[in-house]
């Protein structure tokens, strides 16, 4: 389940903008210049996928060196992936904005601990998803086999949960931890029409590519791979952010 925002460039899910436009308007509008602004990064993701996960199947060196990170997932599981994850999702991306002085206000020191402890949860989450599915779905690379796994995964997992509880904890960061203001901010309508829909729409037109080809691996890589193109992913929204700055 690749399909998730690390929240890379402190984008605001929290808005006071009022537009008085259509819903579907609104969507189709912002959804536009959302996919004019990470085109260029979602074709460069996508490209990044594919080579990753062709070079296991076409080169050994590179097989060899993945199936050492396979059979270290297998033996530490659970703990594999709340490091791992932890690691490549929370606190690489977050000390390279870090790095970056254009925006790195957006980022204070201390909220650290809450990107490691978020994607520590989540990689367990995500580590739960591809087994379920594999039990699901089995464990084979068949054309029926990875349309299920994604359909799931893109249709069911990302807006019920994925996607949702990532968002709602980044509005309450956002918040400034405050759980009265995000409470508020949550009842409001158009944080679910506008400001999740945002997310989504977007989500399933840059990450399907990613999606499939993460499916193509054994199941004990699927979760590091998952990582290598997060970590990748937000690092290339973080450059590509402060060039545009």
């Amino acid at each position: 389940m690749a399909a998730m925002s690390s929240d890379p460039i402190g984008e605001a899910v929290v808005s006071d903008q009022i537009d008085d436009r259509p819903w579907l308007s609104r969507l189709m509008l912002r959804t536009r210049d959302v996919l004019r602004r990470n085109m260029i990064p979602g074709l460069i993701l996508q490209v990044f996928v594919v080579a990753v996960v062709g070079s296991y199947y076409l080169f050994e060196p590179v097989a060899v060196a993945f199936n050492r990170v396979a059979d270290f997932k297998d033996t530490y599981g659970f703990g594999f992936s709340a490091v791992s994850t932890a690691m490549f999702g929370g606190l690489i991306p977050f000390l390279v904005q870090k790095a970056r002085p254009k925006y790195r206000h957006l980022m204070p020191t201390s909220h650290v601990w809450f990107f490691v402890i978020l994607w520590a949860l989540k990689g367990m989450e995500v580590d739960l998803l591809y087994r379920c599915q594999a039990m699901m779905f089995g464990t084979g690379k068949d054309m029926v086999t990875l349309v299920s796994k994604t359909l799931f995964d893109q249709l069911i997992y990302v807006p019920l949960w994925g996607l949702t509880s990532c968002a709602i904890a980044m509005t309450w960061r956002q918040c400034e931890f405050d759980f009265g203001k995000t409470i508020s901010v949550l009842r409001q309508k158009r944080w679910w029409t506008d400001s999740l829909m945002l997310m989504l729409v977007p989500n399933w037109l840059i990450w399907i590519v990613a999606v499939v080809a993460i499916y193509c691996l054994p199941l004990a890589l699927q979760l590091p791979v998952q990582n290598l193109v997060l970590c990748f992913w937000c690092i290339l929204l973080i450059f590509l952010a402060d060039e545009s700055m």
